[in-house]
C-alpha cells in the first residue's frame, strides 16, 4: 500500500526516471514517512491503552520480591516497554531508588529504556526485518541485565548523587507526577486518553521522524555504496569500536536514527555495526549524560560511558559474527 502510493506520487503524478539520485531520494522519503507515522499512530495508541492498566508502584513493589537476577531482567523488560509515558525514565530510575529498590535492578532499567521501546520495535521490523528487530530487541534487554548486575557488583552506586542516596527517607509513594488512579478509569476513557496521548506524542515527535528519514533519503540517494563498504563494511576490523565513538557526540532517538540505519545497511554497512551505532546514538549522546548528570556524580558518568562503550562493541562484533549466518 505504501509503495505504491510512493510510486504514484514519485513516477505518475511526477513524472520522474526511477534512475535519477532525486528521484531516488524522494521516493525513499515519501515512502518511509507515510509508512512510519502510518505505523506509529497505530501501534502507540494500543500500547498506550494496554500501557493504562500498568500500575508503576505495584510494579516496584513486585520487583522487590523476585529473586536478583528475576529482578534485573523485569526490570529490564519493562525499561523496554515504558520509555514514552509523560514520566521519563529518570523520574522512574528515582522512584525506584525512592521505593529502595537495588541500584542495579534500577540501572537495568535505565539503560534498556533509551534502548529499546515500542516506537523502535516498530520501526526496525518494518525497515529491518522480523529477524533483526528480534535480535536487537532480545540483546538489547540481555546488555540491560548484565550491565545492571555488573555495575553493582562494581560498587558504582557510590557515585550517584548525594540527594538519590537519600531518596528513601521521602514520603511519596509516587514515580511520577502524573499518578492517575488507573483501577477507576472506564474503557471508553482508556481509550480517549490512549488516543490523546497518541496525538501529543506524535506532535512531539514527527518533525524528528522527517529529519531521520531525510537524511536516510540523502545518504540512500547521493552516497555511494563503495563509501560504506569501505568505512562500516564486515572487511574493517576497527569499525565496530568506531561507530560506536562517532555515535556518542550525535544526539536523536530511536525514531530518528532507524530509518538512517536502514540506508547504512542497504549500502552496504555491517549490520551489527549500524545497530551498535544506533545504540550509541541513544543511550551515550552527550544530551543524554546531561540529563543523566542529575542523578549521577561525573565519576559514575565517566565509569558509565567507558562501561557501556566496551560493552556496545562486543556486542557491535557479536552482531556482525551471528548474523553472517
Amino acid at each position: 500500500m505504501f509503495l505504491n502510493f510512493a510510486n504514484w506520487l514519485v513516477y505518475d503524478i511526477l513524472g520522474l526516471l526511477p534512475e535519477t539520485n532525486f528521484a531516488s531520494a524522494l521516493h525513499f522519503f515519501i515512502y518511509d514517512t507515510v509508512k512510519i507515522l502510518f505505523l506509529l499512530f497505530v501501534i502507540i495508541s494500543t500500547i498506550a491503552f494496554l500501557r493504562s492498566f500498568v500500575d508503576n508502584n505495584k510494579f516496584k513493589k513486585y520487583i522487590e520480591k523476585k529473586p536478583k537476577f528475576i529482578a534485573h531482567l523485569m526490570a529490564s523488560v519493562f525499561g523496554a516497554i515504558t520509555p514514552f509515558c509523560s514520566c521519563s525514565s529518570i523520574p522512574l530510575f528515582i522512584g525506584f531508588m525512592e521505593a529502595k529498590i537495588p541500584f542495579g535492578v534500577a540501572m537495568s532499567f535505565l539503560i534498556t529504556s533509551p534502548m529499546i521501546n515500542e516506537i523502535a520495535i516498530l520501526v526496525l521490523m518494518g525497515v529491518l526485518g522480523v529477524k533483526i528487530t528480534v535480535i536487537y530487541v532480545l540483546t538489547g534487554i540481555l546488555t540491560g541485565v548484565f550491565c545492571g548486575i555488573l555495575m553493582e557488583k562494581m560498587g558504582f552506586e557510590k557515585y550517584l548523587q548525594d540527594y538519590i542516596k537519600k531518596l528513601g527517607e521521602n514520603k511519596g509513594g509516587s514515580c511520577c507526577s502524573c499518578s492517575c488512579k488507573k483501577e477507576f478509569l472506564t474503557i471508553k476513557s482508556r481509550i480517549k486518553n490512549a488516543f490523546l496521548y497518541t496525538k501529543d506524542l506524535m506532535q512531539k515527535i514527527w518533525l524528528f521522524v522527517l529529519f531521520g528519514v531525510f537524511v536516510g533519503a540523502f545518504l540512500h540517494g547521493y552516497i555511494p555504496k563503495e563509501f560504506f563498504i569501505t568505512y562500516m563494511g564486515d572487511n574493517n576490523i576497527f569499525a565496530v569500536p568506531m561507530a560506536v565513538i562517532v555515535g556518542i557526540p550525535l544526539y536523536a532517538d530511536a525514531t530518528t536514527i532507524i530509518p538512517i540505519a536502514e540506508v547504512l545497511i542497504q549500502k552496504g554497512a555491517a549490520t551489527g555495526t549500524v545497530l551498535v551505532f544506533m545504540m550509541a546514538v541513544v543511550c551515550l549522546s552527550l544530551p543524554e549524560m546531561i540529563i543523566l548528570s542529575r542523578v549521577m556524580k561525573k565519576e559514575l558518568i565517566i565509569r558509565y560511558v567507558i562501561f557501556m562503550f566496551l560493552t556496545f562493541t562486543l556486542v557491535g562484533y557479536f552482531y556482525n559474527f551471528i548474523l553472517q549466518f
